[in-house]
């Protein structure tokens, strides 16, 4: 099993020892700050976006992630891969419990110890950090952020893009609209509008 990685960030290093542990036994990485950065996790990072472009689709038996944690940029890039027809598999930690039903799209990832219950459906290059909780009924948009130790309670719906920062929780039936940020700690008991930033407890806009 060979893998891409764009991205040689903290996020990156997470995503390389996960795949490790999946049985990619080949990866290589691919930074635009390639030349200083030089390998990653005993991986090396041999080039920016164009010469991974120009890799995968030579190299065809190699997979591909986006491992960058900035939303807007991964669900770009990973459009683009989309449309170029490459693999982008769906990395799951032995250690999370991902439930049957639940529907997982194409470049995403979840980090271990965390639970997705029934009926959840995530977008793609969804992450879902460590310590998470999804709950039943869940429906998380595209390239959604969900950062350590947070609590999504059943039937939460998350838009496009939208942050949730760690540590934080959102009651049953929330929705909260595309592009948000939830900031750490924060306690979700109403729905939240597009592209606002809510805080605090119970959380709302500055």
């Amino acid at each position: 099993m060979k893998l891409a990685i764009y991205g040689a960030g903290g996020h990156a290093k997470v995503v390389v020892e996960l795949a490790k542990q999946l049985g990619y036994q080949t990866i290589c990485l691919f930074d635009e700050r390639w030349q200083e950065l030089g390998e990653t996790e005993g991986c090396q990072v041999i080039g920016g976006w164009a010469e991974m472009l120009t890799f995968v689709t030579t190299n065809t038996d190699y997979a591909v992630h986006v491992a960058i944690g900035n939303n807007s940029t991964r669900l770009s890039r990973l459009q683009q891969l989309q449309r170029l027809g490459l693999k982008l598999p769906i990395l799951i930690h032995p250690k999370a419990h991902v439930c049957a039903s639940v529907q997982v799209g194409e470049g995403s990832v979840v980090m271990a110890n965390s639970t997705i219950s029934v009926g959840v459906s995530l977008g793609i290059g969804n992450i879902i950090n460590h310590n998470s909780s999804v709950d039943h009924d869940v429906q998380l948009g595209d390239c959604v952020h969900v950062c350590p130790g947070v609590h999504l309670a059943g039937e939460v719906s998350v838009g496009d893009e939208s942050m949730l920062g760690i540590g934080s929780c959102v009651i049953q039936g929330i929705v909260i609209k595309e592009r948000v940020l939830v900031g750490a700690g924060a306690v979700v008991v109403k729905d939240v509008k597009s592209a606002e930033k809510v805080f605090g407890n119970p959380a709302k806009t500055p």
